[in-house]
């Protein structure tokens, strides 16, 4: 059974009074998503999502082909839902620290609450790496090239220096970027969150004027 509510089936939307129900598409990378989450990779299979969904297996396999094409989708799915919160990100002129850590906590927000196990979050980590590394890189660099933007103009205003730590802009923010979702996807049981807010606090203290 979904336990997730934020992964429903059916996502209620009115329009004119009358129920959109998603397209066989969606509904597919919807249970997709939730058979991946929920029993990893390796356990997943395209008759047990083709069960979730109520869709063939013949038309998943029509749009998808394969079980690594469909976990691809899954990914660049995630990725593009998650770009929305980069572009706030990218435009805003707040805080640079509790935006960019409200930022990634978000961004990892579903490593974080929807892999309900170590074990599946190493086997998910592992399945990305080896079926969607060019995705997954060249969101890296996206996500990397925002993050220099904002940390130049923290230096420009004085706001920051990064004297104290010797490293430069680019390398700054690849570790902001990459740290906390190494600690997400770690094996540890610890709160990875609780991670997250600590590291932040590391690098602001480390980098403060």
């Amino acid at each position: 059974m979904f336990t997730n509510s934020k992964l429903k089936l059916f996502n209620k939307a009115k329009s004119n009074e009358k129920l959109i129900l998603p397209s066989s598409r969606d509904r597919i990378l919807t249970c997709a998503t939730e058979c991946f989450f929920q029993h990893g990779y390796i356990a997943a299979n395209i008759s047990m999502i083709a069960r979730y969904s109520e869709i063939s297996r013949v038309t998943i396999h029509k749009q998808f082909r394969t079980k690594e094409a469909l976990f691809r989708a899954v990914v660049e799915k995630y990725i593009a839902d998650n770009n929305v919160l980069l572009q706030d990100y990218s435009q805003s002129t707040g805080d640079f620290w509790a935006e960019t850590e409200s930022f990634i906590l978000k961004r990892c927000d579903g490593l974080f609450e929807e892999v309900s196990s170590s074990l599946i979050r190493t086997d998910l980590l592992h399945a990305g790496q080896s079926h969607c590394n060019d995705i997954i890189s060249e969101n890296e660099i996206k996500v990397r090239e925002i993050i220099s933007l904002r940390i130049s103009k923290e230096l420009a205003k004085g706001r920051m220096t990064l004297d104290k730590i010797d490293i430069t802009i680019e390398e700054f923010s690849r570790v902001i970027e990459s740290a906390p979702f190494g600690l997400a996807l770690s094996s540890m049981e610890e709160d990875s969150q609780a991670f997250v807010k600590h590291l932040m606090k590391v690098f602001k203290a480390s980098t403060a004027v």
